[in-house]
């Protein structure tokens, strides 16, 4: 255990050049056990005196290329061991040397061990097999199999007898070229299928009758060639035909003018037999351009990353062991695991103490300790007493997202929030959360663990299955996701896209409260396309629809997850002293949230809540209660870590991205991944360079729109002699799908939402839908296009 702790404790470059030093060696030992070996086979006899002479003596002459050593390497292989099939065990000294040099070798190392040792071992079997019947028994001293090998033949005939023994050796090299060869088994496999003959091409018919010669040739012979393409079916013999004239001319039969060649193709014969599945729906090629972005584009903090000394690790063990013993507590190993903030040090105590007897001095170790935020916590095989390190160091985002437990992850939504202080990269589900609820004081780094949430989703899921909706009263935290509306952002329909990118992170109350009423009508639109399709939840949902087992025809389409992520939800719901809008637009705020964190999970759609206030009348019952996983950043108060935990302990946080995790189950100190201002706009940056969606999704991922009843009933009338150009196709796609929807013109047509809204009415006003009802697509009332094309010729004459 002292060896690989001693081994992890290596640094990444010096652990790597002792890899290759010792591939290095490893390769050297391979080259010299190789020219040794060749060597042996010509000076075997002539370097046999060595055996006479002391080991130390300088004085004798040897011819092996490797010398002493290399000799008596080689006798030990050769005349011992294994004779002549001591060189394949060259090839495990070789695939050793290249696997620590390379860094990768193309075969398992396990498999190449084995494969090579029996290989060695059945070589030297065989080549003593035949080595008597051939007088060879004595060839390099101990035969072309080696004393080793002779032995166990030996021992074969003495069992099994002079005829036996050479079948039973052969059946084990099958054996091992079938575990050895791929190849070999599907040629040893083929031996006992039946061949079957080709029938080949069709041969020339030959003319047996004499040329008619009158200045030229009248008649010549003729090929018939017939192309077989149906698979399984074998051409039929063709019979050779009778002469005939060339194309003109008469046959001899008096018959009718004929084609001089004849090619005859045959197409496919139609099945009905379904051997294959239609294709799935790959929902990412809408945007068959974009590109995942880049690790690269994160910075490294390698400044900022300090490790922690053995003097302050011993320091901090002394003074442990120091206060428990003033208290008589004894203790029988202490073991210090180290964080990049906070080091773990495992206190396992001796039989009958109390692990309340040491939780009470968490105060007094805290202070003998001179260190802040000293906490004592309950493991499953210890005591553990955290303590801040002296120097802490900066969790790079980069290095969490570059971590396998974040790059391999199979989670719908995987976030990788920053390093546990077991030392490994914290990565959770925000599905499986599925609602996450953020608390902590001013500046102790909730901004950046938001930030850190969205990077996470950004690097994670494709544009066409993630959209994001961004709620900042503080006007300021969110402002660089602006630039992603035409690739993850979903808003509300606008006049124009400059409004749309204005509001594409909503910054009101009044904005916040209309959009959260969108996702639940949202929410509730997606209920219904789940019961229609009769799944319980959005990932069976998409992929039966990418399966093909859903129709766009009857209304379904892919579902995108939506995450919701409100900063300062005490300032949305602030509305003491206020009129009677703002209690309301603040109750309005209150009631969506529950309704989406209590409902949204199966239809995709996720909340994440944050705030700088973790009061009771802020943080309620209802929210906790629909808010089971947790994050708590450092808070002045018991009270406050009660309020948001159930339990105190963030009070005791050193800030800085100091952070509990709390899933329901146990809690989890964790170390926030830090990422920058300049990493978002540099990362926001280059997904917003990229091509937006194709032309008939070329707008943002519209929410369904919201009606004031200040807005009902503001339409004005509709000039039918000044339809839009796009009329026509918009009337065409609505009787086809027979969905009157505004949404639709907008995704499928790439129409703006004014212009959207516009051919909607006029469509009203022709007759080829009915009036708005809500949120709910409008009635088409013309069924087929033939009754269309009237309508639309009648408009024509107007």
């Amino acid at each position: 255990m002292k060896l690989f702790g001693f081994w992890s404790r290596i640094d990444e470059e010096d652990r790597m050049r002792a890899v290759k030093i010792t591939g290095i060696i490893a390769g050297l030992f391979t080259m010299f056990t190789l020219l040794s070996i060749v060597s042996y086979l010509f000076t075997w006899k002539a370097d046999q005196s060595l055996f006479a002479s002391p080991v130390g003596d300088i004085s004798m002459d040897v011819r092996n290329l490797c010398g002493k050593m290399g000799f008596r390497w080689s006798d030990f292989l050769v005349r011992h061991c294994f004779g002549l099939g001591s060189f394949a065990l060259i090839v495990i000294l070789f695939a050793v040397s290249v696997r620590l040099l390379a860094g990768r070798w193309h075969y398992s190392m396990l498999r190449t061990f084995l494969l090579t040792v029996t290989g060695t071992f059945g070589a030297s079997l065989i080549l003593a097999l035949v080595s008597s019947p051939f007088g060879l028994s004595n060839a390099f001293g101990g035969g072309l199999g080696g004393q080793c090998g002779e032995s166990v033949v030996a021992w074969l005939r003495s069992l099994f007898g002079d005829v036996f023994t050479p079948l039973l050796l052969i059946a084990l090299v099958v054996f091992w070229l079938f575990l050895a060869s791929n190849r070999f088994t599907r040629w040893f496999n083929g031996l006992w299928k039946p061949k079957v003959k080709d029938s080949g091409e069709v041969p020339e018919a030959e003319d047996d009758e004499p040329e008619e010669k009158s200045g030229k040739k009248e008649t010549e012979i003729h090929k018939v060639t017939v192309q077989e393409s149906v698979t399984g079916l074998r051409p039929a013999p063709v019979p050779a035909p009778k002469p005939v004239v060339r194309a003109g001319k008469e046959s001899d039969t008096g018959a009718a003018p004929v084609d001089s060649e004849l090619e005859i193709v045959k197409g496919e014969e139609l099945s009905t037999k379904v051997d294959h599945d239609l294709q799935r729906i790959d929902v990412r090629k809408e945007l068959p351009l974009y590109r995942m972005p880049s690790l690269e584009l994160l910075d490294e903090y390698s400044s900022q990353r300090h490790e922690v000394s053995d003097e302050e690790l011993y320091r901090n063990n002394n003074k442990i062991r120091a206060t428990l013993a003033n208290y008589k507590i004894q203790v029988n190993d202490v073991q210090a695991i180290v964080g990049q903030t906070v080091t773990l040090y495992k206190v396992y105590p001796a039989p009958g103490v109390k692990i309340s007897e040491i939780k009470k001095l968490q105060e007094d170790i805290g202070m003998y300790l001179h260190a802040k935020g000293v906490r004592v916590v309950t493991l499953t095989d210890s005591v553990g007493i955290e303590v801040a390190n002296d120097c802490p160091s900066v969790v790079p985002m980069r290095a969490v997202l570059n971590n396998k437990a974040f790059s391999g992850s199979k989670a719908e939504l995987p976030v990788a929030i920053g390093y546990t202080i077991q030392q490994s990269v914290k990565v959770f589900d925000l599905a499986d959360a599925p609602h996450l609820l953020v608390a902590g004081a001013t500046k102790q780094g909730k901004s950046v663990g938001l930030n850190a949430i969205v990077t996470s989703l950004l690097y994670a899921k494709h544009p066409s299955e993630l959209k994001l909706v961004f709620i900042d009263p503080k006007m300021v935290e969110f402002s660089s996701y602006s630039s992603l509306l035409h690739h993850y952002l979903a808003v509300l329909p606008s006049n124009d896209e400059k409004e749309e990118l204005e509001n594409a992170i909503v910054k009101k109350a009044d904005k916040a409260e209309k959009i959260l009423r969108s996702l639940c009508i949202e929410m509730d639109q997606r209920y219904e396309l789940l019961s229609k399709a009769r799944v319980p939840n959005i990932k069976l949902y998409n992929e039966k629809y990418q399966n093909r087992h859903l129709l766009p025809t009857d209304g379904h389409h892919f579902l995108p997850y939506i995450v919701t992520v409100i900063d300062e939800y005490a300032d949305l719901t602030m509305s003491v002293g206020g009129s009677g809008d703002s209690k309301n637009t603040a109750r309005s705020i209150t009631t969506s949230i529950i309704r989406l964190a209590q409902k949204g999970r199966a239809a995709g759609i996720h909340v994440i809540l944050a705030t700088q206030r973790p009061s009771a009348d802020v943080i309620t019952g209802l929210i906790k209660t629909n808010f089971p996983t947790r994050i708590a950043f450092r808070v002045v108060s018991r009270i406050d870590s009660s309020v948001i935990l159930d339990s105190t302990g963030a009070e005791k946080l050193i800030g800085k991205g100091d952070m509990l995790y709390y899933a329901g189950v146990e809690m989890e100190r964790v170390q926030c991944a830090y990422i920058s201002p300049d990493e978002i706009h540099a990362l926001t940056g280059y997904i917003a360079s990229q091509s937006g969606y194709q032309k008939s999704y070329n707008t943002p991922y519209y929410l369904p729109e919201v009606l004031d009843s200040s807005d009902e009933g503001s339409g004005g009338s509709v000039d039918m002699n000044n339809l839009d150009e796009r009329f026509e196709e918009a009337a065409r796609l609505v009787v086809q799908t027979q969905r009157g929807s505004t949404s639709d013109l907008q995704r499928r047509l790439g129409m703006g939402y004014a212009k959207a809204g516009r051919v909607m009415d006029q469509l009203e006003s022709a007759g080829i839908v009915g009036h708005q009802e809500g949120s709910k697509p409008r009635q088409v009332l013309v069924t087929d296009l033939e009754e269309l094309e009237s309508i639309i010729a009648s408009l024509r004459k107007m």
